[in-house]
């Protein structure tokens, strides 16, 4: 699990902003903002509001920021785990087929002698 401090500095990036930029917009100072970033300093509710209105986002998107990218792999493994398992059944019916032709000739070539 990100810190808040990590899930600012997340958003910032995705952004395309320094920390002058984010202070700037925020209204604190540079050192201020970094103490954010780092974790050193943690934010009042209404930072948190302020914060989450910088990036367009309401606070449970915000605290929420960085999760969602677990989700979403685990999401494409479980897509992928499907995919392998309907690989596996198609192997499996070819194989049977396979089987099957080669029982099928040998028992050809046994009445053809």
């Amino acid at each position: 699990m990100k810190t808040l401090g990590q899930k600012f500095k997340i958003l910032r990036q995705k952004k395309g902003v320094n920390q002058k930029t984010m202070a700037d917009l925020l209204e604190v100072s540079i050192p201020a903002y970094s103490k954010l970033e780092t974790g050193i300093t943690d934010p009042n509710f209404s930072r948190l509001n302020q914060i989450a209105e910088v990036h367009g986002l309401n606070i449970r998107q915000l605290l929420n920021v960085g999760e969602d990218e677990k989700t979403e792999q685990a999401e494409e493994l479980e897509v992928l785990r499907a995919k392998v398992e309907t690989l596996e059944l198609s192997v499996i019916r070819l194989q049977s087929k396979l089987i099957d032709l080669y029982d099928r000739e040998d028992q050809r070539l046994k009445a053809a002698k």
